[in-house]
């Protein structure tokens, strides 16, 4: 019995995966650096005065919402590549259109016979 094949990813597919897997591994690192300055912010809070303390609020506040855009980001860029592969898959398995071209349509029409009058 012979072997059945394994289908074979398309060069473009295959780079988009890769820059996918590349990018969501770039996305990770920033996120763990900001959850690292998050942690340390919060270890230091304790030894600082009083006018230091509003600085701290918004330096926390500005690396939540940091953190919150960066996991905004990450879906976006995940549904992006789950859509560009659909998209692709599709364009591969498509088949030709069933209307005849433009070309085709004017050489049929023009070897119609024309009517002669009796």
């Amino acid at each position: 019995m012979p072997a059945t094949k394994k289908p074979t990813q398309s060069r473009a597919t295959a780079v988009a995966r890769a820059r996918a897997e590349d990018d969501a591994r770039r996305l990770e690192h920033i996120n763990a650096s900001l959850e690292a300055a998050q942690k340390d912010l919060a270890a230091i809070g304790g030894s600082l005065g009083t006018g230091m303390l509003d600085l701290r609020r918004d330096v926390g506040k500005l690396l939540r919402d940091a953190r919150r855009d960066l996991h905004k980001m990450r879906r976006a860029v995940q549904r992006d590549l789950e859509r560009l592969q659909r998209d692709l898959t599709a364009a591969a398995t498509a088949k030709p259109p069933a209307h005849p071209s433009p070309t085709a349509a004017r050489e049929k029409a023009s070897r119609r016979p024309v009517a002669t009058a009796h």
